[in-house]
């Protein structure tokens, strides 16, 4: 096993059924939301860390200066330096006690997992995603026979090398709608590649949200002509989505506040 990875797969994959069973899943969800991995990282907000200080002390009859460490709580995401996404950011605990209170489901495949490993700084006290539960789709978009890792093996090359290798004809039409594919002469993008592995999972698993802060990606799949089955959202449009209708106002001539992205035909 060592120096190999292997990935069995099953021996049909050319054309994978969006009737796809979820594992466990609940009788009545009242939506359901696939989590990206970058909603994982911004969601770890409460790192206890060791800041140094420097102190004088009495030794003695000398006074001697040491360097202390103090118990603090600190932010990453007040480090960021582009306001629409710190925004974003700040509303990912109200979205994540609509997953506590059972308005939301939220879930992630194998895959989406396994790209938050390489995440840094994800030891929060709050939690991973605030403590709200991401349910793991384990048979989305099919279900793993073997997963086996050697010593000296980029993992995350095996990663690219095996999504690639999926032959479905709705999965390379989203490689083209999320930007993956960079040319004739050129390998995939990584993730890109990931994206629409993503967004096709949740496709499949029958999800009406796929959150994420990755503008670019709303970006490049607006200006596609392939769109999603799944509306890709960012953490104010999902909020915007899920309030109720306002109640329209005499002399008002357009009384919308709800305006979310639309999902077209595919």
């Amino acid at each position: 096993m060592c120096g190999h990875v292997i990935r069995k797969l099953p021996a049909i994959l050319a054309d994978l059924s969006s009737t796809s069973k979820l594992d466990s899943q609940p009788s009545i969800v009242s939506a359901l939301v696939f989590i990206d991995s970058n909603v994982v990282k911004f969601s770890s907000t409460e790192l206890v860390r060791l800041r140094p200080r420097k102190e004088q002390v009495q030794w003695g009859p000398t006074v001697i200066e040491v360097v202390v460490h103090d118990e603090v709580i600190v932010n990453p995401n007040e480090k960021i330096s582009n306001p629409e996404l710190r925004t974003e950011a700040d509303l990912l605990p109200q979205v994540a006690s609509l997953g506590t209170t059972g308005a939301l489901e939220f879930v992630q495949t194998v895959e989406s997992l396994y790209e938050t490993w390489g995440l840094p700084a994800l030891d929060s006290e709050s939690g991973r995603f605030y403590g709200s539960t991401i349910r793991l789709l384990k048979d989305i978009p099919f279900k793993y026979g073997r997963v086996m890792g050697g010593l000296g093996v980029d993992g995350k090359a095996e990663q690219v090398r095996f999504i690639s290798s999926i032959a479905n004809t709705r999965f390379t039409k989203l490689k083209r709608a999320c930007g993956a594919h960079q040319g004739p002469d050129r390998p995939l993008n990584r993730n890109q590649l990931l994206d629409a592995y993503h967004v096709w999972c949740a496709e499949l698993a029958g999800c009406s949200y796929f959150l994420t802060l990755d503008f670019k990606l709303q970006r490049t799949l607006a200006h596609s002509k392939i769109s999603p089955k799944v509306l890709v959202v960012r953490p104010s449009e999902l909020l915007r989505a899920l309030e109720p209708p306002r109640t329209a106002v005499k002399g008002e001539s357009n009384p919308s506040l709800n305006s979310t992205p639309q999902r077209r035909e595919a």
